[in-house]
């Protein structure tokens, strides 16, 4: 019967639009990045890292530089970063599921955004993270269309803002930034203080006896209260089983996790590491 063709069509549509690429949050996350790109258009593109350049930073800060073999190389203007099969917690006590999870970070001002694709109840999710000259932004949805959430306001942009901080480890042009400044704590500690727009955070570098730097922690970030507001929550990421990559030895297994009232868990974690630096746009 023609009505029964009509509805095999539709669902035959509906499951191919749902299986491609792309939607309007990935429209709206491209978007987000070329504006990023206009404003980082005039930085300085021919600086090299090298032992006077880094001089004014802690010796811990230096010896990571150093151990990543990113001296005679370029500093890097901006970061392209892939996490593949990627495990991603929704909540404390929920099972994990599989995303592939992309970001895009700026250096010559903390600009940062960041794209998660997984499924739940067998329907494509996607996720955007994002923060554009100090303003920040999450969103979520679900067949690419169904709204789950959109967070705004104080908290995300200094969320947003610490975040980029620690995601500098694979990004150290930023540890150079006159937005960041630094405070020695022991021999194995060093602070970071982000401010941009009237909005500070701070953080904490841990590094192993050979200098690399192997978790970041801070009180700094909000997390959601179960939609009753936000709360400042510790938060930290490790950094663990550095390895050879192209030129540069970096960390191969990221975790990131909360400190709740019932202990620490593990949201987001990843040992299948890609990095590209000063990408253009049309590499996205």
């Amino acid at each position: 019967m023609l009505w029964i063709g009509m509805v095999v069509t539709a669902v035959g549509l509906i499951v191919i639009y749902l299986a491609l690429p792309g939607g309007k949050l990935w429209r709206q996350y491209q978007e987000d990045i070329r504006v990023s790109f206009k404003a980082a258009g005039t930085q300085n593109q021919s600086e090299t890292f090298t032992k006077d350049s880094i001089k004014e930073l802690p010796a811990l800060l230096q010896k990571h530089i150093e151990n990543g073999g990113y001296l005679g190389q370029p500093q890097m203007r901006n970061m392209l970063i892939h996490f593949h099969d990627t495990e991603f917690r929704m909540a404390q006590g929920k099972d994990p599921m599989k995303i592939d999870f992309q970001q895009v970070n700026f250096v010559s001002r903390p600009d940062r955004h960041a794209f998660l694709t997984g499924r739940m109840f067998g329907l494509p999710i996607q996720a955007k993270d994002s923060t554009i000259d100090g303003i920040g932004s999450m969103t979520g949805v679900l067949a690419k269309q169904i709204p789950l959430f959109r967070s705004t306001g104080a908290e995300m942009d200094q969320g947003q803002l610490i975040t980029a901080l620690a995601d500098a480890v694979f990004m150290p042009s930023l540890f150079l930034q006159e937005f960041v400044s630094w405070k020695v704590i022991d021999d194995r500690t060093v602070e970071g203080q982000i401010s941009w727009k009237q909005v500070s955070a701070k953080g904490r570098f841990t590094f192993d006896e050979e200098g690399n730097v192997i978790r970041f922690d801070t009180e700094d970030r909000y997390m959601d209260d179960n939609g009753k507001g936000s709360k400042l929550v510790p938060w930290f990421v490790t950094y663990e089983q550095y390895q050879q990559q192209d030129d540069f030895y970096q960390p191969g297994h990221v975790t990131v996790n909360w400190v709740t009232s019932e202990g620490a868990y593990t949201y987001f974690e990843s040992d299948r590491i890609e990095v590209v630096y000063s990408v253009d746009e049309e590499s996205i």
